[in-house]
């Protein structure tokens, strides 16, 4: 059942959404400054609801404190000085603070020797496996809210969700010729969730009322504001969740999020294409201390740690990686910023806590191939309906689409002969 938009008691958290063009997210990119809570209560992002910690009790014992630490230390959050206030290490469990600002402690006893620290190592099949394909955004009529819509001169519009389900479909169909059983979270380009905008007034109202600057903005500009902070809450989070609620029921053994990234306009006033064009592959982790301070993401980062979908998502990812670089030549991108983690050696590898690839329970590998705004990938968008794209040179070339799967089948193929 859909999580309704009530307001959570006790909770003060104020995220400020900027829209910039950033390290290639396209349109309006959200740039969360996450302030601390004013309340000794329980601590959650928005919507979310209190975690059920008796959710891990199947998982005691399963795990040894050395494999706890590697995955916590390596993936999860790099920083203990980032978990420290949340997690205590004793010789034979680990203390979780289950709620920010109390002495409540979720007590995770370690296994008796380190053999979960020698699992064999991780392996996928594609035949046989159910993969769900989330083509990212929602696009149609929801595009130009989303900030994943922008368009040169009289040139048909670039809109992100649409031509991720473009991929999606075509993807879906290949991988089931190899035996694979596929699923969509969206068929069309609708939401997933059946909450609008305008469920969110009452949250969004609230959420401004305590930033006592924007009471000094005039009446038009207040609303305004108060209007785009629905609306972000019914895509960039609603949505998400309804998503994930699908995933849950349904159960994957791999989710594939299908995205293309972009690059910031050099003047977000007069739109000019750029010369940037790279990819890079996400599994989940990096968990900063700003956002493991949240009681919801402290408890998901543990359920994927203790589920060990890194190693799946690893695997899967590294292979991916090596495929784009193969089938498109681009350069991997590389992060600068705390905010995401080089994972392995593999070039293009990064982990980064999305809400999609944390609240997703099943390994994920979230795709950010080309650069939508660049020179050569707007042009192939622009003739995606056909099967094949003339280049400056008159040389022929797959279309996007086409380059796209071909890229992710032969990542997983890669990934199914790894033995």
């Amino acid at each position: 059942m859909e999580r309704s938009p009530r307001l959570k008691e006790k909770t003060l958290q104020i995220i400020f959404f900027i829209h910039v063009w950033d390290m290639g997210k396209w349109g309006f990119v959200g740039l969360f400054f996450l302030l601390w809570s004013l309340v000794a209560s329980a601590k959650l992002t928005d919507l979310a609801d209190p975690p059920d910690w008796s959710r891990l009790n199947s998982f005691q014992k399963s795990i040894s404190k050395q494999e706890f630490l590697r995955q916590l230390n390596e993936v999860y959050c790099p920083r203990k000085s980032w978990w420290s206030p949340w997690i205590e290490i004793e010789e034979n469990l680990a203390r979780i603070r289950k709620k920010a600002g109390s002495d409540e402690w979720y007590d995770l006893h370690f296994s008796e020797s380190n053999t979960s620290a020698k699992q064999s190592s991780p392996s996928f099949r594609v035949s046989g496996s159910k993969i769900l394909i989330d083509p990212g955004h929602i696009g149609g009529d929801f595009s130009e809210m989303e900030g994943r819509h922008f368009a040169i001169g009289d040139d048909e519009p670039v809109k992100e969700g649409e031509l991720a389900l473009s991929v999606a479909l075509k993807l879906k169909s290949e991988l089931q010729k190899k035996g694979a059983v596929v699923s969509l979270s969206r068929k069309e380009n609708q939401p997933v969730t059946e909450l609008r905008p305008k469920n969110f007034k009452e949250l969004a109202e609230t959420w401004f009322s305590r930033m006592e600057w924007l009471q000094k903005l005039p009446p038009e500009e207040r609303s305004k504001r108060i209007q785009k902070r629905q609306e972000l809450y019914f895509y960039r989070v609603s949505e998400i969740m309804a998503r994930s609620e699908k995933i849950r029921k349904s159960q994957p053994d791999l989710v594939l999020c299908i995205h293309l990234n972009a690059a910031p306009w050099p003047d977000p006033d007069i739109k000019s294409l750029v010369d940037r064009n790279d990819y890079h592959v996400l599994v989940n982790g990096c968990y900063m201390g700003g956002e493991i301070a949240y009681d919801n993401q402290r408890f998901e980062m543990i359920w994927r740690l203790l589920h060990r979908w890194e190693g799946t998502e690893r695997l899967i990812a590294e292979h991916m990686s090596q495929a784009f670089s193969q089938e498109t030549g681009l350069p991997a991108f590389a992060y600068k910023g705390p905010n995401a983690l080089k994972v392995g050696k593999v070039e293009g590898v990064w982990a980064r806590n999305l809400l999609a690839n944390r609240i997703y329970e099943a390994p994920v590998i979230f795709l950010e191939p080309y650069i939508a705004n660049s020179e050569e990938v707007y042009q192939r968008i622009q003739g995606v309906g056909s099967d094949h794209h003339d280049t400056n040179e008159g040389q022929r070339r797959k279309s996007i689409v086409q380059e796209y799967v071909d890229a992710v089948l032969l990542g997983l193929e890669q990934a199914d002969s790894q033995k």
